[in-house]
């Protein structure tokens, strides 16, 4: 089964400002062991099983400090490939993108692996577990988001509500998404035990994920489809790149994947994690 991990990588945080701004975005910023976020999230990524390529999503400006990040700790040589937007639009924008150039170069049942370029997760293997689930899910047709088992009440995150009446195999099936909520709001979930942290991190086959747009999003797809046809892709030795026309992106809606599509669909199922 082909796995590409898909890095979201374009934003600027600005929790940080002014650690963390346009030059010098929070996953380039180096941590005490020398590497940085999203060195990291390439090395996590590249050494899952079943992985063929890595693909990037990132903006202009960052592509070449993108190529020489992973450079210095590609070793292995895995196969890469870049998404450039000229603008953000949001992650339902990437993720069609991504899905679209996917179908196309490995087809409808390669997995996407989904990942926000600026997490540490520090248990590896736990990731990799949950990745293992996360997939056998995504092969029997549900777009997985993998839940962060809550250690506290925390209020600066969205939650998962899942379904306790639904186990899956691996995985629980979704009842819904919960904003962020107020302190008391989020201390019951956590005495429920059926609400985790939304990761923002997703696992679906191709396939399974453009239909889902295409039925919940059909906006959303069509004008990414667009700018597809109007874009340039060319390739290299080193990887493939599809730079996005940025007239025709102007019309794609700037929505989130979440709103767009996860907190839609019927078929989302949720892997309850703990990877540090």
């Amino acid at each position: 089964m082909e796995l590409i991990p898909v890095i979201l990588s374009g934003g600027v945080g600005s929790r940080l400002w002014p650690v963390s701004r346009e030059a010098h975005p929070k996953p380039f910023m180096d941590l005490p062991d020398g590497q940085n976020l999203i060195q990291k999230t390439f090395l996590r990524a590249s050494r899952l099983e079943g992985v063929v390529e890595v693909l990037t999503v990132t903006n202009r400006e960052l592509l070449f400090k993108t190529e020489d990040e992973y450079g210095a700790v590609n070793t292995a040589k895995h196969a890469q490939a870049f998404i450039l937007e000229p603008f953000g639009r949001n992650t339902a924008a990437a993720v069609a993108a991504a899905a679209l150039q996917l179908e196309a170069t490995h087809g409808p049942d390669a997995q996407m692996l989904v990942l926000a370029a600026d997490h540490l997760i520090k248990d590896e293997k736990a990731f990799a577990a949950a990745v293992s689930s996360a997939m056998a899910l995504a092969a029997d047709g549900w777009m997985v988001t993998f839940g962060i088992q809550p250690t506290y009440p925390e209020t600066g995150f969205g939650y998962i509500e899942a379904q306790k009446d639904a186990p899956l195999k691996g995985g629980l099936k979704v009842a819904r998404f919960v904003e962020k909520p107020n302190l008391e709001t989020a201390q019951n979930y956590v005495s429920a035990g059926n609400y985790f942290w939304n990761s923002g991190m997703f696992c679906f086959r191709v396939g399974t994920v453009l239909e889902e747009l295409r039925q919940h999003a059909p906006d959303v797809v069509e004008a990414v489809s667009k700018t597809i046809e109007s874009s340039r892709l060319t390739s290299s030795t080193k990887y493939r790149c599809l730079a996005l026309d940025a007239d025709a992106f102007t019309k794609v809606p700037d929505i989130s994947i979440d709103y767009a599509l996860m907190e839609r669909s019927s078929k989302v199922a949720t892997v309850p994690c703990d990877i540090g």
